[in-house]
């Protein structure tokens, strides 16, 4: 009954204040639970985020109070009936702006509704995957090799384990896995251009075992510092520059602010955001800023984690109408999570993730 009641607490913190993840944060370390009782109650709590405006429409059928007890309650009973009759935003759970996407994607619909794996990038800077597979066993953990040859499905209370406090390994989804691998591909001299705290830069360090030239800006200063000790701590050889460099590189990443539908299995609060226009200029300002250090016959590299058009498709088509210095690169990879576009394709290893590679012609 703890799990429950502090899943309840956690619930009600945050129909009040939103921001699951905080809301987990403030609660979870001070609960007194074991991590497998952490992981009990993170389990329901998504639950309940991933499906609220289905349980909202059970608990007002049966007249219930929205707290966070009867939320509880509805998610362990998992009453399904009757769905098939309810619009498509209250049976999934998701914005009116989301469902009309969903119409343009269905196969995205179950990826995001999905239970999401704990996956993590194998630090083969320090160890092999398969040595680091070992010493997450002899923790106690469940591990399996995955795509790419950084990535390990595991438990999720691996997150806590020695081998990732000590560095082999960092939680990582796999689509962002397979950005850092194809990254690595167009080039050696390699700018991260919105970097945050490095997760993209030390699976590009890691795969291709510190051979490339990285460096990394991010206009969030504090996010860098935690890049250079998350660098320190995995050996990886990664310069962080607080300032955007004036140099040119092979390969530009721009992993840029979005709306985050694409993580939504992770983060089901994005299933809930209704204005996906208000993305676009600031990702196409990025790309205007990062393309400058793109050096002839080098590459701009545009990711971010949706699939609405507005950050998507219409963002490329019209940065290679404004920039006709620039033509798409389009890539072969016949995987059935990988899905071309007219321009860009989506990558569905773990989030949904849009990429498009753009090369500078002259």
């Amino acid at each position: 009954m703890r799990v429950e009641r502090v899943a309840a607490k956690i619930v009600d913190k945050w129909l009040r204040k939103g921001n699951m993840a905080r809301c987990m944060r403030d609660i979870l370390p001070h609960s007194g639970l074991s991590f497998e009782d952490r992981e009990k109650v993170a389990r329901i709590v998504h639950d309940i985020v991933r499906y609220k405006r289905y349980y909202d429409y059970l608990l007002e059928s049966a007249g219930k109070d929205k707290r966070g007890k009867n939320y509880v309650l509805a998610s362990q009973r998992k009453i399904k009936s009757n769905m098939e009759k309810l619009p498509l935003e209250v049976r999934e759970s998701i914005s009116s702006s989301l469902a009309g996407l969903i119409e343009r994607y269905p196969d995205f619909l179950k990826i995001i509704n999905r239970e999401p794996e704990t996956i993590l990038c194998a630090n083969l800077i320090k160890d092999s995957r398969e040595k680091i597979m070992e010493m997450l066993r002899e923790e106690g953990f469940f591990a399996q090799e995955y795509v790419p040859e950084t990535a390990i499905i595991t438990s999720s209370a691996a997150r806590y384990s020695k081998v990732v406090k000590e560095g082999f390994a960092h939680v990582q989804d796999a689509s962002s896995q397979m950005v850092a691998k194809i990254t690595g591909q167009f080039g050696h001299r390699i700018l991260d251009f919105c970097a945050g705290n490095g997760g993209k830069s030390l699976a590009i360090a890691s795969i291709y075992r510190n051979r490339k030239e990285i460096q990394t800006y991010d206009v969030n200063e504090k996010k860098l510092r935690i890049l250079e000790k998350r660098a320190e701590r995995y050996g990886a050889k990664i310069k962080v520059n607080y300032e955007i460099p004036v140099e040119k590189f092979d390969v530009v990443l721009v992993d840029a602010p979005c709306s985050g539908i694409g993580a939504a299995s992770r983060n089901p609060e994005a299933k809930y955001v209704e204005d996906f226009s208000r993305y676009g200029e600031m990702q196409f300002d990025i790309l205007k800023e990062a393309m400058k250090n793109v050096k002839m016959g080098g590459y701009l590299i545009y990711v971010v984690c949706s699939f609405s058009p507005g950050e998507t498709v219409e963002i490329i088509r019209r940065f290679l109408k404004k920039k006709p210095n620039f033509v798409e690169e389009k890539l072969k990879m016949k995987k059935d999570y990988f899905k071309n576009m007219d321009v860009g394709a989506f990558l569905t290893l773990g989030d949904i993730l849009y990429l498009a590679i753009l090369q500078r012609v002259h």
